[in-house]
């Protein structure tokens, strides 16, 4: 059996290397590229605003490196830093953050709505929250705070965009059962345009099996699956770890 780590790169390492130590085989095949976006003047005033702010929702590891090395840039110390309440999206990304010198909370479920269910976030009306964030990443969490009267202020630090996969060199066997691993709304978007786009994934789409972070994701996987007519096993993971992906497979219908 096969499992495509759609991942990013930077993030996909530790999790390929626990599933190939559980016997499966793993090919990484990253939907998303993460790349900095520079600290231009625009951002430099927003650090400026962001002293201010009482608490910092950090939506990934390299949000994490990123914001603290242009907080640095900034001129924003250390001891400043502290006095913020810390929100991790999960364990990897609150790690990042203590190593970094920061203590941060992070959900049980490591997606936008484990995130909303924090009483850190909880009757937060008034609360000055921060961002920090890719293009296109955790805008229903933002949402939902603004909603509920926060000021939230929006710090984009990288692009999340779809890197070229070349699927000749990808799949140089034929394998009759493939896991695709799914982590966000915007990765299985882009798993959708390389079908649109791939002859290849065209011929063999039905061969695919997915496991999805979180029940939101999970339910719009199977709405498109079902609208494609397509009719395969979608199971939802709380969290991208390799003994529950695992244990994930062995109650799914291949």
């Amino acid at each position: 059996m096969l499992i495509l780590n759609t991942r990013p790169i930077e993030r996909a390492q530790a999790l390929s290397q626990d599933l190939k130590n559980l016997g499966y085989q793993v090919i990484s095949c990253p939907l998303l590229e993460l790349k900095p976006l520079p600290l231009d003047e625009s951002l430099v005033q927003q650090y400026q605003q962001f002293i201010s702010f009482e608490k910092v929702v950090v939506v990934s590891s390299i949000a994490a490196e990123i914001g603290m090395q242009y907080a640095r840039q900034c001129h924003i110390s250390i001891e400043e830093l502290k006095q913020k309440q810390w929100i991790a999206v999960g364990t990897t990304t609150q790690s990042t953050l203590q190593k970094l010198g920061l203590e941060s909370v992070c959900p049980e479920i490591e997606n936008s709505e484990g995130m909303l269910q924090l009483k850190l976030l909880q009757d937060c009306q008034q609360h000055r929250i921060a961002f920090w964030r890719g293009i296109g990443g955790r805008t229903l969490m933002m949402t939902q705070l603004q909603q509920q009267g926060c000021q939230v202020l929006n710090m984009l630090l990288y692009t999340r965009n779809m890197p070229d996969i070349q699927w000749q060199n990808l799949l140089q066997q034929a394998f009759s059962r493939i896991i695709v691993l799914i982590s966000s709304e915007a990765s299985w978007k882009n798993w959708l345009k390389l079908r649109q786009n791939t002859l290849f994934l065209q011929q063999n789409f039905n061969n695919y099996h997915y496991v999805v972070l979180g029940q939101r994701v999970g339910q719009q996987v199977s709405q498109d699956l079902q609208q494609l007519a397509i009719n395969t096993s979608v199971a939802i993971v709380e969290h991208l770890v390799a003994q529950e992906i695992h244990q994930k497979i062995q109650q799914m219908s291949l």
